[in-house]
Protein backbone atom coordinates (compact mmCIF):
# COMPACT_ATOMS: atom_id res chain seq x y z
CA UNK A 1 0.00 0.00 0.00
CA UNK A 2 1.37 3.42 -0.96
CA UNK A 3 2.11 5.62 2.04
CA UNK A 4 1.37 9.30 2.27
CA UNK A 5 4.37 11.65 1.80
CA UNK A 6 5.36 13.80 4.79
CA UNK A 7 7.04 17.14 5.38
CA UNK A 8 6.47 20.73 4.29
CA UNK A 9 7.33 20.02 0.66
CA UNK A 10 4.61 17.40 0.50
CA UNK A 11 2.06 20.10 1.39
CA UNK A 12 3.50 22.68 -0.97
CA UNK A 13 3.38 20.41 -4.03
CA UNK A 14 0.55 18.10 -3.01
CA UNK A 15 -2.24 16.96 -5.31
CA UNK A 16 -3.95 14.97 -2.53
CA UNK A 17 -7.51 16.26 -2.19
CA UNK A 18 -7.41 15.89 1.60
CA UNK A 19 -4.31 18.04 2.06
CA UNK A 20 -5.67 20.63 -0.37
CA UNK A 21 -8.89 20.69 1.63
CA UNK A 22 -7.04 21.31 4.88
CA UNK A 23 -5.03 24.13 3.25
CA UNK A 24 -8.30 25.70 2.08
CA UNK A 25 -9.62 25.48 5.64
CA UNK A 26 -6.58 27.12 7.23
CA UNK A 27 -6.38 29.89 4.62
CA UNK A 28 -10.09 30.68 4.74
CA UNK A 29 -9.99 30.82 8.56
CA UNK A 30 -7.25 33.45 8.32
CA UNK A 31 -9.54 35.60 6.18
CA UNK A 32 -12.39 34.90 8.61
CA UNK A 33 -10.31 36.35 11.43
CA UNK A 34 -9.47 39.38 9.25
CA UNK A 35 -13.17 39.91 8.59
CA UNK A 36 -13.98 39.65 12.30
CA UNK A 37 -11.28 42.17 13.24
CA UNK A 38 -12.55 44.65 10.64
CA UNK A 39 -16.09 44.18 11.93
CA UNK A 40 -14.83 44.95 15.43
CA UNK A 41 -13.17 48.15 14.24
CA UNK A 42 -16.35 49.30 12.47
CA UNK A 43 -18.51 48.59 15.52
CA UNK A 44 -16.11 50.43 17.83
CA UNK A 45 -16.30 53.43 15.48
CA UNK A 46 -20.09 53.42 15.78
CA UNK A 47 -20.11 53.49 19.57
CA UNK A 48 -19.91 57.30 19.43
CA UNK A 49 -21.75 59.19 16.67
CA UNK A 50 -20.25 62.57 17.55
CA UNK A 51 -16.53 62.04 16.87
CA UNK A 52 -13.90 59.83 15.28
CA UNK A 53 -13.15 56.92 17.60
CA UNK A 54 -10.70 54.74 15.66
CA UNK A 55 -10.79 55.48 11.92
CA UNK A 56 -12.13 58.28 9.76
CA UNK A 57 -14.75 58.11 7.03
CA UNK A 58 -12.34 57.08 4.26
CA UNK A 59 -10.77 54.25 6.23
CA UNK A 60 -14.21 53.17 7.40
CA UNK A 61 -15.22 52.73 3.75
CA UNK A 62 -12.08 50.69 3.13
CA UNK A 63 -12.82 48.58 6.22
CA UNK A 64 -16.33 47.59 5.12
CA UNK A 65 -15.06 46.90 1.59
CA UNK A 66 -12.45 44.43 2.82
CA UNK A 67 -14.80 43.05 5.49
CA UNK A 68 -17.41 42.16 2.87
CA UNK A 69 -14.91 40.68 0.43
CA UNK A 70 -13.09 38.71 3.13
CA UNK A 71 -16.25 37.19 4.59
CA UNK A 72 -18.03 36.29 1.33
CA UNK A 73 -15.30 35.73 -1.27
CA UNK A 74 -12.41 34.58 0.90
CA UNK A 75 -14.13 32.83 3.84
CA UNK A 76 -17.56 31.35 3.20
CA UNK A 77 -17.27 30.30 -0.44
CA UNK A 78 -13.72 28.87 -0.10
CA UNK A 79 -14.40 26.97 3.14
CA UNK A 80 -17.44 25.32 1.54
CA UNK A 81 -16.27 24.79 -2.05
CA UNK A 82 -12.64 24.41 -1.00
CA UNK A 83 -12.45 22.55 2.31
CA UNK A 84 -15.72 20.62 2.49
CA UNK A 85 -15.81 19.81 -1.23
CA UNK A 86 -12.19 18.71 -1.38
CA UNK A 87 -12.13 16.66 1.77
CA UNK A 88 -15.61 15.13 1.73
CA UNK A 89 -16.77 14.55 -1.84
CA UNK A 90 -14.28 11.77 -2.76
CA UNK A 91 -14.82 10.10 0.63
CA UNK A 92 -18.61 10.34 0.37
CA UNK A 93 -18.81 8.93 -3.16
CA UNK A 94 -16.20 6.20 -2.65
CA UNK A 95 -13.41 7.57 -4.85
CA UNK A 96 -9.62 7.47 -4.46
CA UNK A 97 -9.24 11.14 -5.45
CA UNK A 98 -10.82 13.88 -7.56
CA UNK A 99 -11.02 13.65 -11.35
CA UNK A 100 -8.23 16.19 -12.00
CA UNK A 101 -5.81 16.33 -9.05
CA UNK A 102 -3.38 18.84 -10.59
CA UNK A 103 -6.20 21.17 -11.62
CA UNK A 104 -7.40 20.87 -8.04
CA UNK A 105 -4.03 22.04 -6.70
CA UNK A 106 -3.97 24.90 -9.21
CA UNK A 107 -7.41 26.00 -8.01
CA UNK A 108 -6.10 26.39 -4.45
CA UNK A 109 -3.01 28.38 -5.45
CA UNK A 110 -5.14 30.70 -7.62
CA UNK A 111 -7.24 31.36 -4.53
CA UNK A 112 -4.11 32.15 -2.50
CA UNK A 113 -2.89 34.45 -5.27
CA UNK A 114 -6.20 36.31 -5.23
CA UNK A 115 -5.84 36.83 -1.49
CA UNK A 116 -2.33 38.21 -1.85
CA UNK A 117 -3.47 40.60 -4.60
CA UNK A 118 -6.30 41.82 -2.38
CA UNK A 119 -3.83 42.50 0.46
CA UNK A 120 -1.54 44.38 -1.94
CA UNK A 121 -4.49 46.53 -2.91
CA UNK A 122 -4.65 47.71 0.70
CA UNK A 123 -1.07 48.91 1.00
CA UNK A 124 -0.41 50.31 -2.48
CA UNK A 125 -1.57 53.79 -3.59
CA UNK A 126 -5.27 54.23 -4.28
CA UNK A 127 -7.46 53.13 -1.38
CA UNK A 128 -9.90 50.28 -1.99
CA UNK A 129 -13.12 51.88 -0.72
CA UNK A 130 -15.63 50.86 -3.39
CA UNK A 131 -17.46 48.13 -1.48
CA UNK A 132 -17.24 44.48 -2.47
CA UNK A 133 -19.60 45.25 -5.38
CA UNK A 134 -17.27 47.78 -7.07
CA UNK A 135 -20.14 49.92 -8.41
CA UNK A 136 -19.45 52.57 -11.05
CA UNK A 137 -19.38 55.51 -11.50
CA UNK A 138 -17.33 55.98 -8.31
CA UNK A 139 -15.12 52.94 -8.98
CA UNK A 140 -14.05 54.30 -12.38
CA UNK A 141 -13.81 57.99 -11.45
CA UNK A 142 -12.55 57.77 -7.85
CA UNK A 143 -9.08 57.03 -6.47
CA UNK A 144 -9.58 53.27 -5.96
CA UNK A 145 -7.03 50.92 -7.50
CA UNK A 146 -9.41 48.94 -9.69
CA UNK A 147 -6.57 46.93 -11.23
CA UNK A 148 -6.05 44.98 -7.98
CA UNK A 149 -9.80 44.55 -7.50
CA UNK A 150 -10.24 43.18 -11.02
CA UNK A 151 -7.16 40.97 -10.86
CA UNK A 152 -8.26 39.44 -7.55
CA UNK A 153 -11.74 38.74 -8.96
CA UNK A 154 -10.23 37.15 -12.07
CA UNK A 155 -7.99 34.86 -10.03
CA UNK A 156 -10.88 33.88 -7.76
CA UNK A 157 -13.01 33.28 -10.85
CA UNK A 158 -10.37 31.06 -12.43
CA UNK A 159 -10.10 29.14 -9.16
CA UNK A 160 -13.88 28.72 -8.95
CA UNK A 161 -14.32 27.60 -12.55
CA UNK A 162 -11.47 25.10 -12.22
CA UNK A 163 -13.01 23.66 -9.07
CA UNK A 164 -16.47 23.52 -10.67
CA UNK A 165 -15.24 21.57 -13.69
CA UNK A 166 -13.24 19.25 -11.44
CA UNK A 167 -15.93 18.41 -8.90
CA UNK A 168 -18.86 18.18 -11.30
CA UNK A 169 -16.78 15.67 -13.29
CA UNK A 170 -15.80 13.86 -10.08
CA UNK A 171 -19.39 13.49 -8.87
CA UNK A 172 -20.67 12.32 -12.26
CA UNK A 173 -17.89 9.87 -13.18
CA UNK A 174 -16.13 8.61 -10.03
CA UNK A 175 -18.99 7.37 -7.86
CA UNK A 176 -18.38 3.90 -6.42
CA UNK A 177 -20.39 0.93 -7.74
CA UNK A 178 -23.91 1.16 -6.35
CA UNK A 179 -23.55 4.85 -5.45
CA UNK A 180 -26.62 5.99 -7.37
CA UNK A 181 -27.86 9.57 -7.45
CA UNK A 182 -30.46 8.59 -4.88
CA UNK A 183 -27.76 7.42 -2.43
CA UNK A 184 -25.62 10.56 -2.42
CA UNK A 185 -25.24 12.56 0.77
CA UNK A 186 -27.21 15.79 0.67
CA UNK A 187 -23.90 17.56 1.28
CA UNK A 188 -22.74 16.24 -2.10
CA UNK A 189 -26.00 17.36 -3.72
CA UNK A 190 -25.63 20.84 -2.23
CA UNK A 191 -22.05 21.15 -3.45
CA UNK A 192 -23.09 19.85 -6.88
CA UNK A 193 -25.70 22.62 -7.19
CA UNK A 194 -23.23 25.25 -5.96
CA UNK A 195 -20.63 24.24 -8.54
CA UNK A 196 -23.23 24.48 -11.32
CA UNK A 197 -23.93 28.07 -10.23
CA UNK A 198 -20.19 28.83 -10.21
CA UNK A 199 -19.73 27.39 -13.70
CA UNK A 200 -22.57 29.48 -15.15
CA UNK A 201 -22.32 32.69 -13.14
CA UNK A 202 -18.61 33.39 -12.57
CA UNK A 203 -17.79 34.07 -16.27
CA UNK A 204 -20.43 36.82 -16.26
CA UNK A 205 -18.82 38.44 -13.21
CA UNK A 206 -15.42 38.18 -14.90
CA UNK A 207 -16.80 39.99 -17.95
CA UNK A 208 -18.30 42.70 -15.73
CA UNK A 209 -15.04 43.54 -13.93
CA UNK A 210 -13.05 43.32 -17.18
CA UNK A 211 -15.20 46.05 -18.72
CA UNK A 212 -14.79 48.01 -15.47
CA UNK A 213 -11.03 47.72 -15.88
CA UNK A 214 -11.25 48.95 -19.49
CA UNK A 215 -13.33 51.98 -18.46
CA UNK A 216 -10.89 52.88 -15.70
CA UNK A 217 -7.61 52.56 -17.58
CA UNK A 218 -8.31 52.37 -21.32
CA UNK A 219 -10.88 55.15 -21.67
CA UNK A 220 -13.79 53.00 -22.85
CA UNK A 221 -17.34 53.89 -21.89
CA UNK A 222 -19.22 50.71 -21.08
CA UNK A 223 -20.34 52.06 -17.70
CA UNK A 224 -19.44 55.77 -17.95
CA UNK A 225 -22.71 57.65 -18.26
CA UNK A 226 -20.92 60.86 -19.29
CA UNK A 227 -19.68 59.07 -22.43
CA UNK A 228 -22.87 57.24 -23.31
CA UNK A 229 -22.30 54.17 -21.14
CA UNK A 230 -24.63 52.73 -18.48
CA UNK A 231 -23.69 52.07 -14.84
CA UNK A 232 -26.86 49.97 -14.66
CA UNK A 233 -25.32 47.49 -17.09
CA UNK A 234 -22.66 46.73 -14.49
CA UNK A 235 -25.36 46.14 -11.85
CA UNK A 236 -27.10 43.61 -14.11
CA UNK A 237 -23.88 41.74 -14.86
CA UNK A 238 -22.68 41.84 -11.25
CA UNK A 239 -25.92 40.69 -9.64
CA UNK A 240 -26.53 37.97 -12.22
CA UNK A 241 -23.79 36.18 -10.30
CA UNK A 242 -23.81 38.27 -7.11
CA UNK A 243 -27.18 37.04 -5.91
CA UNK A 244 -26.78 33.37 -6.91
CA UNK A 245 -23.50 33.57 -4.95
CA UNK A 246 -25.76 33.53 -1.88
CA UNK A 247 -26.92 30.08 -2.97
CA UNK A 248 -23.34 29.02 -3.66
CA UNK A 249 -22.97 29.35 0.11
CA UNK A 250 -26.47 28.21 1.08
CA UNK A 251 -26.77 24.96 -0.89
CA UNK A 252 -23.74 23.20 0.66
CA UNK A 253 -24.82 24.50 4.06
CA UNK A 254 -28.27 22.96 3.58
CA UNK A 255 -26.60 19.63 2.85
CA UNK A 256 -24.31 19.83 5.87
CA UNK A 257 -27.25 20.64 8.15
CA UNK A 258 -29.09 17.60 6.80
CA UNK A 259 -26.11 15.29 7.45
CA UNK A 260 -25.63 16.58 11.00
CA UNK A 261 -29.32 16.39 11.94
CA UNK A 262 -29.72 12.88 10.53
CA UNK A 263 -26.64 11.62 12.40
CA UNK A 264 -27.56 13.09 15.77
CA UNK A 265 -31.26 12.26 15.49
CA UNK A 266 -30.49 8.67 14.43
CA UNK A 267 -33.13 9.04 11.70
CA UNK A 268 -33.29 9.05 7.94
CA UNK A 269 -33.60 12.56 6.48
CA UNK A 270 -37.31 13.18 6.08
CA UNK A 271 -38.28 13.68 2.44
CA UNK A 272 -34.87 12.96 0.89
CA UNK A 273 -36.23 13.21 -2.66
CA UNK A 274 -37.98 16.51 -1.99
CA UNK A 275 -34.73 17.85 -0.47
CA UNK A 276 -32.83 16.99 -3.65
CA UNK A 277 -35.55 18.57 -5.83
CA UNK A 278 -35.48 21.69 -3.62
CA UNK A 279 -31.69 21.99 -3.98
CA UNK A 280 -31.87 21.76 -7.76
CA UNK A 281 -34.84 24.16 -7.92
CA UNK A 282 -32.84 26.76 -6.02
CA UNK A 283 -29.90 26.16 -8.37
CA UNK A 284 -32.15 26.98 -11.34
CA UNK A 285 -34.46 29.67 -9.94
CA UNK A 286 -31.54 31.48 -8.27
CA UNK A 287 -30.63 32.94 -11.66
CA UNK A 288 -34.10 34.52 -11.91
CA UNK A 289 -33.83 36.78 -8.86
CA UNK A 290 -31.00 39.23 -9.48
CA UNK A 291 -33.18 42.23 -10.41
CA UNK A 292 -34.57 42.48 -6.87
CA UNK A 293 -31.28 44.27 -6.10
CA UNK A 294 -32.27 46.92 -8.65
CA UNK A 295 -35.91 47.77 -7.89
CA UNK A 296 -34.98 51.46 -7.53
CA UNK A 297 -32.60 51.54 -10.53
CA UNK A 298 -35.14 52.55 -13.15
CA UNK A 299 -36.20 48.97 -13.90
CA UNK A 300 -39.43 48.55 -15.89
CA UNK A 301 -42.49 47.84 -13.76
CA UNK A 302 -43.39 44.53 -15.42
CA UNK A 303 -39.79 43.35 -14.96
CA UNK A 304 -39.83 44.28 -11.29
CA UNK A 305 -43.06 42.32 -10.76
CA UNK A 306 -41.67 39.30 -12.63
CA UNK A 307 -38.54 39.17 -10.51
CA UNK A 308 -40.53 39.82 -7.34
CA UNK A 309 -42.43 36.59 -7.99
CA UNK A 310 -39.17 34.79 -8.77
CA UNK A 311 -37.76 35.98 -5.45
CA UNK A 312 -40.83 34.83 -3.53
CA UNK A 313 -40.93 31.51 -5.40
CA UNK A 314 -37.44 30.59 -4.23
CA UNK A 315 -38.75 30.70 -0.67
CA UNK A 316 -40.82 27.58 -1.42
CA UNK A 317 -37.95 25.06 -1.74
CA UNK A 318 -36.24 26.80 1.17
CA UNK A 319 -39.35 26.30 3.29
CA UNK A 320 -39.47 22.64 2.23
CA UNK A 321 -35.99 22.06 3.62
CA UNK A 322 -36.78 23.75 6.93
CA UNK A 323 -39.95 21.65 7.31
CA UNK A 324 -38.00 18.47 6.48
CA UNK A 325 -35.31 19.25 9.06
CA UNK A 326 -37.94 19.70 11.76
CA UNK A 327 -39.69 16.50 10.65
CA UNK A 328 -36.37 14.66 10.85
CA UNK A 329 -35.95 15.88 14.42
CA UNK A 330 -39.47 14.77 15.37
CA UNK A 331 -39.30 11.72 17.66
CA UNK A 332 -35.61 11.34 16.94
CA UNK A 333 -33.03 10.12 19.45
CA UNK A 334 -31.46 13.57 19.62
CA UNK A 335 -27.96 14.13 20.95
CA UNK A 336 -27.23 17.80 21.65
CA UNK A 337 -23.50 17.91 21.13
CA UNK A 338 -21.60 20.81 19.58
CA UNK A 339 -22.23 20.11 15.85
CA UNK A 340 -25.94 19.53 16.50
CA UNK A 341 -26.22 22.77 18.48
CA UNK A 342 -24.66 24.65 15.58
CA UNK A 343 -27.16 23.08 13.18
CA UNK A 344 -30.11 24.06 15.37
CA UNK A 345 -28.68 27.54 15.90
CA UNK A 346 -28.37 27.91 12.15
CA UNK A 347 -32.02 26.96 11.63
CA UNK A 348 -33.10 29.58 14.18
CA UNK A 349 -31.04 32.42 12.70
CA UNK A 350 -31.74 31.41 9.12
CA UNK A 351 -35.49 31.39 9.74
CA UNK A 352 -35.36 35.00 10.97
CA UNK A 353 -33.36 35.97 7.90
CA UNK A 354 -35.62 33.98 5.58
CA UNK A 355 -38.85 35.53 6.83
CA UNK A 356 -37.43 39.04 6.51
CA UNK A 357 -36.16 38.03 3.07
CA UNK A 358 -39.70 37.32 1.89
CA UNK A 359 -40.66 40.82 3.02
CA UNK A 360 -37.54 42.16 1.33
CA UNK A 361 -38.56 40.56 -1.96
CA UNK A 362 -41.91 42.35 -2.04
CA UNK A 363 -41.67 45.26 -4.43
CA UNK A 364 -43.54 47.85 -2.37
CA UNK A 365 -41.66 47.08 0.83
CA UNK A 366 -38.23 46.75 -0.74
CA UNK A 367 -38.46 50.18 -2.35
CA UNK A 368 -38.85 51.66 1.16
CA UNK A 369 -35.97 49.78 2.79
CA UNK A 370 -33.62 49.50 -0.21
CA UNK A 371 -29.99 50.17 0.77
CA UNK A 372 -30.93 50.75 4.39
CA UNK A 373 -29.80 48.98 7.55
CA UNK A 374 -32.74 46.60 7.09
CA UNK A 375 -30.79 44.93 4.27
CA UNK A 376 -27.70 44.67 6.49
CA UNK A 377 -29.71 42.95 9.22
CA UNK A 378 -31.45 40.57 6.79
CA UNK A 379 -28.17 39.63 5.08
CA UNK A 380 -26.37 38.84 8.33
CA UNK A 381 -29.21 36.71 9.71
CA UNK A 382 -29.78 34.77 6.49
CA UNK A 383 -26.15 34.37 5.42
CA UNK A 384 -23.21 35.96 7.21
CA UNK A 385 -23.79 34.95 10.84
CA UNK A 386 -26.00 31.89 10.43
CA UNK A 387 -23.94 30.23 7.73
CA UNK A 388 -20.62 31.09 9.34
CA UNK A 389 -21.95 29.39 12.46
CA UNK A 390 -22.95 26.32 10.45
CA UNK A 391 -19.61 26.19 8.61
CA UNK A 392 -17.90 25.99 11.99
CA UNK A 393 -20.45 23.38 13.06
CA UNK A 394 -19.51 21.33 10.01
CA UNK A 395 -15.83 21.67 10.91
CA UNK A 396 -16.67 20.37 14.40
CA UNK A 397 -18.63 17.47 12.89
CA UNK A 398 -15.82 16.28 10.63
CA UNK A 399 -13.01 17.43 12.96
CA UNK A 400 -12.23 13.86 14.12
CA UNK A 401 -12.17 12.74 10.48
CA UNK A 402 -9.52 15.14 9.20
CA UNK A 403 -7.44 15.53 12.38
CA UNK A 404 -7.86 12.16 14.09
CA UNK A 405 -8.49 14.05 17.34
CA UNK A 406 -11.51 15.16 19.37
CA UNK A 407 -12.34 18.77 20.11
CA UNK A 408 -13.16 20.08 23.60
CA UNK A 409 -16.92 19.51 23.91
CA UNK A 410 -17.43 21.80 26.91
CA UNK A 411 -15.58 24.71 25.32
CA UNK A 412 -17.39 24.07 22.03
CA UNK A 413 -20.82 24.33 23.68
CA UNK A 414 -19.82 27.42 25.68
CA UNK A 415 -18.56 29.19 22.57
CA UNK A 416 -21.74 28.23 20.70
CA UNK A 417 -24.09 29.75 23.30
CA UNK A 418 -22.03 32.95 23.49
CA UNK A 419 -22.14 33.24 19.70
CA UNK A 420 -25.86 32.50 19.47
CA UNK A 421 -26.89 34.99 22.17
CA UNK A 422 -24.83 37.72 20.53
CA UNK A 423 -26.01 36.88 17.01
CA UNK A 424 -29.68 36.80 17.96
CA UNK A 425 -29.60 40.42 19.16
CA UNK A 426 -26.69 42.04 17.31
CA UNK A 427 -28.63 42.92 14.18
CA UNK A 428 -32.17 43.33 15.52
CA UNK A 429 -31.66 47.10 16.08
CA UNK A 430 -30.73 47.46 12.42
CA UNK A 431 -34.18 46.29 11.35
CA UNK A 432 -35.46 49.28 13.32
CA UNK A 433 -32.93 51.60 11.69
CA UNK A 434 -33.81 50.36 8.23
CA UNK A 435 -37.52 50.71 8.86
CA UNK A 436 -36.78 54.35 9.70
CA UNK A 437 -34.91 54.80 6.43
CA UNK A 438 -31.34 55.02 7.76
CA UNK A 439 -28.96 54.26 4.84
CA UNK A 440 -26.33 51.56 5.24
CA UNK A 441 -22.58 52.16 4.78
CA UNK A 442 -22.68 55.52 6.62
CA UNK A 443 -19.92 55.72 9.19
CA UNK A 444 -21.91 58.03 11.45
CA UNK A 445 -25.67 58.23 12.02
CA UNK A 446 -27.95 60.88 13.55
CA UNK A 447 -27.42 60.96 17.30
CA UNK A 448 -31.02 59.92 18.06
CA UNK A 449 -30.19 56.48 16.65
CA UNK A 450 -26.98 56.12 18.67
CA UNK A 451 -28.57 53.89 21.40
CA UNK A 452 -29.67 51.34 18.78
CA UNK A 453 -26.19 51.20 17.28
CA UNK A 454 -24.62 50.83 20.74
CA UNK A 455 -26.81 47.79 21.42
CA UNK A 456 -25.86 46.37 18.03
CA UNK A 457 -22.16 46.99 18.69
CA UNK A 458 -22.16 45.41 22.17
CA UNK A 459 -23.84 42.20 21.01
CA UNK A 460 -21.64 42.11 17.92
CA UNK A 461 -18.63 42.04 20.25
CA UNK A 462 -20.24 39.11 22.07
CA UNK A 463 -20.76 37.27 18.77
CA UNK A 464 -17.18 37.89 17.68
CA UNK A 465 -15.89 36.68 21.06
CA UNK A 466 -17.86 33.45 20.59
CA UNK A 467 -16.40 32.92 17.13
CA UNK A 468 -12.87 33.51 18.39
CA UNK A 469 -13.42 31.01 21.23
CA UNK A 470 -14.50 28.45 18.63
CA UNK A 471 -11.37 29.06 16.59
CA UNK A 472 -9.22 28.68 19.70
CA UNK A 473 -10.94 25.39 20.49
CA UNK A 474 -10.31 24.05 16.99
CA UNK A 475 -6.65 25.07 16.87
CA UNK A 476 -5.87 23.87 20.41
CA UNK A 477 -7.69 20.57 19.87
CA UNK A 478 -5.91 19.96 16.56
CA UNK A 479 -2.59 20.23 18.43
CA UNK A 480 -3.37 18.70 21.83
CA UNK A 481 -6.76 17.02 21.48
CA UNK A 482 -7.41 13.44 22.55
CA UNK A 483 -7.22 10.72 19.91
CA UNK A 484 -10.58 10.20 18.18
CA UNK A 485 -12.16 6.87 17.35
CA UNK A 486 -12.63 6.11 13.66
CA UNK A 487 -16.38 6.76 13.84
CA UNK A 488 -17.17 8.76 17.00
CA UNK A 489 -20.72 9.58 15.87
CA UNK A 490 -21.62 6.02 14.76
CA UNK A 491 -22.63 7.49 11.41
CA UNK A 492 -23.64 5.30 8.47
CA UNK A 493 -22.22 7.76 5.94
CA UNK A 494 -19.41 6.32 3.82
CA UNK A 495 -16.65 8.70 4.94
CA UNK A 496 -16.96 7.40 8.51
CA UNK A 497 -16.46 3.74 7.50
CA UNK A 498 -12.68 4.15 7.05
CA UNK A 499 -9.98 5.16 9.56
CA UNK A 500 -9.61 8.75 10.80
CA UNK A 501 -7.65 10.47 9.31
CA UNK A 502 -8.23 8.57 6.07
CA UNK A 503 -5.43 6.62 4.36
CA UNK A 504 -3.60 8.23 1.45
CA UNK A 505 -5.79 6.57 -1.17
CA UNK A 506 -8.95 6.70 0.99
CA UNK A 507 -10.14 3.15 0.24
CA UNK A 508 -7.85 0.14 -0.05
CA UNK A 509 -10.56 -1.29 -2.28
CA UNK A 510 -13.34 0.74 -3.87
CA UNK A 511 -16.49 -0.18 -1.92
CA UNK A 512 -19.73 -1.47 -3.36
CA UNK A 513 -22.63 0.60 -2.06
CA UNK A 514 -25.84 -1.18 -1.12
CA UNK A 515 -27.73 1.56 0.71
CA UNK A 516 -27.93 5.31 1.34
CA UNK A 517 -26.10 7.23 4.08
CA UNK A 518 -29.17 7.84 6.26
CA UNK A 519 -30.61 4.33 6.63
CA UNK A 520 -30.54 4.13 10.41
CA UNK A 521 -32.10 0.89 11.59
CA UNK A 522 -30.40 -1.03 8.77
CA UNK A 523 -26.88 -2.51 8.54
CA UNK A 524 -24.02 -0.24 7.44
CA UNK A 525 -24.05 0.66 3.77
CA UNK A 526 -20.67 -0.44 2.43
CA UNK A 527 -18.42 -3.45 2.23
CA UNK A 528 -15.57 -1.50 3.84
CA UNK A 529 -14.18 -3.49 6.76
CA UNK A 530 -15.26 -1.68 9.94
CA UNK A 531 -15.96 -2.75 13.49
CA UNK A 532 -19.71 -2.76 14.05
CA UNK A 533 -21.14 -1.45 17.29
CA UNK A 534 -24.67 -1.86 18.67
CA UNK A 535 -25.36 1.88 18.24
CA UNK A 536 -24.67 1.54 14.51
CA UNK A 537 -27.89 -0.38 14.20
CA UNK A 538 -29.95 2.65 15.24
CA UNK A 539 -33.32 2.20 16.83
Amino acid sequence: MTTQPAGFKSWLFTTDHKKIGVMYLVTSLVFFVVGLLLATIMRVEQLDMTKTVVIGANLYNTAFTIHGAAMVLFWMIPVLLGFFANYMIPLMIGAHDVAFPRLNALSYWLYVGAGLIAVMGLVLPGRLDIGWTGYPPYSITGPANIAFYAFAVHLLGASSISAAVNFITTIITLRAPGMTWGRLNLTVWGLFGAFIIQLVGVPVLAAAVTLLLFDKYLGTSFYNGFKGGSPILYEHLFWFYGHPAVYVVALPVFGIVSDIISTFSRKRVYGYTSMVIAIMMITLVGFETWVHHMYVAGTLNWTRVLFMWGTIAIGVPTGIKTFNWLATLHKGSIELNTPMLHALGFISLFTIGGVTGIANGLLGFDIQVHDTHWVVAHFHYVLAISMSMLCLGGVYYWFPKFTGKMYNEKLGKTAFWITLVGAMIAFLPQFYLGYNGIPRRYWKLPVEFAPAMKIAAIFSFITIAGFLMTLYNLVHSAIKGEKAPANPWNSLSLEWQIPSPPPFYNFEKIPTITDGPYEYGKPANTNVSVKRTPSLQGK
